[in-house]
């Protein structure tokens, strides 16, 4: 397991993900769990003795089934962390001494996941369902490279810099419209008010019509997106925040960003949830899957930034990668 577990940590320093095709051993359930979380146990450790704080330790959490919502027979989620209210990129105090670590938790309430700070996202896969069983990567520091440059109004500034001066405005705007979630369109930079305000994560729902009388703009921004494409009320407001953030609309922005990683029964993904944002893509309702997530209490202190520091030089995805191809870091025993 030992040689598993240090391609599986150099892989996620490389690709940001990793892959264990636990599946392809056609084990029964109870022993792929259980080497699922030996695997993760193991890269805990490993992630610990290669400069991860040594405070990080493994949250096994409840399974979570799919939902679906009704006459829909699969749901799309868009790119984002898990523990969005805490767990997100943030400056190190070695890139940004002024940055204040308190800002590294949104809110404290409104959230659906565990309170403890996830720096690495894992799921065992349970049951890969009736749709496509396919987790979804986007490279947030090559993301965050890119629309700093395209803007060129950074002020000479880092992209950690930058990024923090994003996040400060976001926290500002929650004074405003009482959002407890970070938004994608805050940390690009935008200021329309109504998306800082309008998390967007599920494709299938509708927006609220509560939201749409609160900020009438996303009626318009519903109902047709720039690329002519997207189906559904939620993806085409986010084509629309991709398009003013980072000038490719969803379309193009898949294209360039989005990594496939297909699984099947009993494969264990893990990810890390800082540097790379995630989603899934056409799962069916009875897909389930059981949280594996190596996890920080409180995400500050020499080990911490220093660690932090170091992510923020992972290296970046392989740009001469065919668009929309699937790169995916496969580990299997």
């Amino acid at each position: 397991m030992s040689e598993v577990v240090a391609e599986a940590a150099t892989a996620l320093r490389r690709h940001g993900f990793v892959v264990f095709r636990i599946g392809a051993l056609r084990w029964d359930e109870d022993r792929s769990r259980d080497v699922a979380h030996q695997l993760t146990a193991a890269l805990r450790t490993r992630l610990v003795r290669d400069g991860a704080p040594g405070e990080m330790y493994l949250e096994v959490d409840a399974a979570q089934p799919t939902p679906v919502p009704d006459a829909r027979q699969v749901r799309t989620l868009l790119p984002h962390h898990d523990g969005q209210h805490s767990s997100y990129l943030t400056p190190s105090l070695l890139d940004d001494p002024e940055w204040d670590p308190t800002l590294r938790t949104f809110s404290d309430t409104g959230y659906t996941t565990t309170h403890p700070h996830k720096l690495y996202q894992g799921i065992f896969i349970a049951h890969p369902g009736e749709g496509l069983s396919v987790t979804t990567y986007y490279d947030w520091l090559r993301i965050l490279d890119d629309v700093k440059e395209l803007r060129g109004d950074t002020g000479g500034l880092s992209t950690p810099r930058w990024l923090a001066r994003n996040i400060r405005d976001s926290f500002a705007a929650t004074r405003r419209n009482g959002s407890a979630y970070p938004t994608v369109a805050g940390f690009l930079g935008l200021t329309e008010e109504a998306l800082l305000a309008t998390p967007l994560l599920h494709c299938e729902r509708p927006l609220a019509e509560v939201v749409k009388e609160r900020f009438p703009l996303l009626r318009s921004l519903s109902t047709r997106c720039p690329c002519g494409e997207c189906q559904g009320e939620v993806r085409r407001v986010f084509c629309h925040v991709t398009t003013l953030g980072a000038g490719l609309n969803w379309r193009e922005f898949r294209e360039r960003y989005e990594i496939l990683a297909p699984s099947e029964r009993f494969d264990l993904l893990l990810g890390d949830n800082l540097t790379m944002h995630h989603g899934g893509l056409a799962g069916g309702p009875g897909r389930v899957i059981e949280p594996l997530c190596l996890v920080l209490d409180e995400p500050r202190g020499p080990a911490y930034e220093s660690w932090l520091h170091g992510m923020w030089r992972r290296p970046t995805g392989d740009v001469t990668a065919a668009a929309g191809s699937a790169r995916v870091a496969e580990v299997a025993r």
